[in-house]
Parts: structure tokens; sequence; C-alpha cells
């Protein structure tokens, strides 16, 4: 598996950790037992849910340096379009049950569906993880090789237009922000 695509769906599966721990809660026998009615389901879903957020945490300590300094033309901070991202969240909230196959073929659908119309979309989920980490998500207008282009960028830094940053190629269509460009200060 190419490494653009394996970080599209690591980021993918970590947006929805969130679901899948709250699918398990919802699976927990709080009354009598005292534990999960679905055993294998649950393990399952969080055994994505931890891999997905070790791996995501992993990567993200371990990108290397930006590779291009971009000036910022324009910005448009896209965090706030959380509320689009929780539709799917939705229905974890309705009469949603493991013990029913078809509910899980329709969630597995559904999921795989939105992670193949993200990548060939080019668009990308707010992740609620990497926004409790600090990170935003932004629209991006930028120059490079006096050249203007426009992309999707996740970053820790509040940026501002004109200054300078080094980005780094995380898929096709999204880049990571990897620190400050001060060179041009320098001058």
């Amino acid at each position: 598996m190419k490494p653009k695509i394996f970080t599209a769906i690591l980021l993918f599966f970590s947006a929805y950790s969130p679901l899948f721990i709250i699918l398990a809660v919802k699976d927990f026998d709080f009354n009598q037992t005292f534990s999960f009615k679905h055993k294998e389901a649950i393990s399952c879903l969080l055994g994505i849910s931890t891999l997905s957020l070790v791996l995501l945490f992993f990567t993200v300590s371990a990108i290397r340096p930006g590779n291009m300094s971009v000036r910022i033309l324009e910005i448009k901070n896209r965090s706030s379009d959380l509320i689009n991202y929780t539709i799917p969240y939705i229905v974890s909230f309705f009469g949603f049950d493991l013990s029913k196959i078809e509910d899980v073929i329709s969630l597995s659908i559904f999921l795989f569906l939105m992670l193949f119309l993200t990548i060939k979309s080019k668009s990308v989920f707010i992740n609620p993880i990497l926004l409790i980490a600090g990170y935003n998500l932004y629209d991006l207008e930028y120059e490079f090789d006096q050249k203007r282009a426009s992309t999707i960028i996740i970053s820790k830094h509040e940026m501002k237009i004109g200054e300078n940053y080094y980005l780094r190629s995380l898929t096709r269509f999204l880049y990571f922000v990897t620190e400050k460009d001060n060179s041009e200060d320098d001058k």
C-alpha cells in the first residue's frame, strides 16, 4: 500500500475512533453482567480505535521537516466545519444493534463508502482527535516557486497571511505544516 493512501486511511479511521467507543459504551451491559454483549465485535472496534490512534500520533510525531517553503496568501479555518463531520455519529444513537448482521454490514458499507469518497473526492473530514491535540484544518492559498496554488493543511501553528511555512505532503490533497520558515525574517 502506498504511504499516502495509508495516511488517508489512518486519518479516516482515527477520526471515527470516538464513534467506535460510543458503540462500545452502548453495547456494555451496565445492569446485569457488567460486560460487553458482543465481545468479538467490540474487541475489533476498540482494536481498530486503539491501533489507529497509536499510529496517528506516531505518524504525526515522525513527520519529517517540510520540504517546501510557501508564502501564505489566504487562509480559512475549516475546523468549524465539525458539525458536518458529526452526521455519521448520529447512527450510534439510533437502533444500531451489533447482534444484527445487517446493521454491522450496513455500517461497514457506509464507512467504506465514506472512506472511498474521502480519498477520491480529495475531501477531508475533521478529525476530532487531532483537534483535541491542538491541530486545526485549513484551506490554504499559497505561493510556491512564484506560482499560486491551493490545498488543505493540518497545522498546530497560528498562521498569518504573508508569512512563510514549511509544508510536508501527507496525501495527494493534504499537507502538514511542520514549522515556520524564519529565513525570510532574517533578510
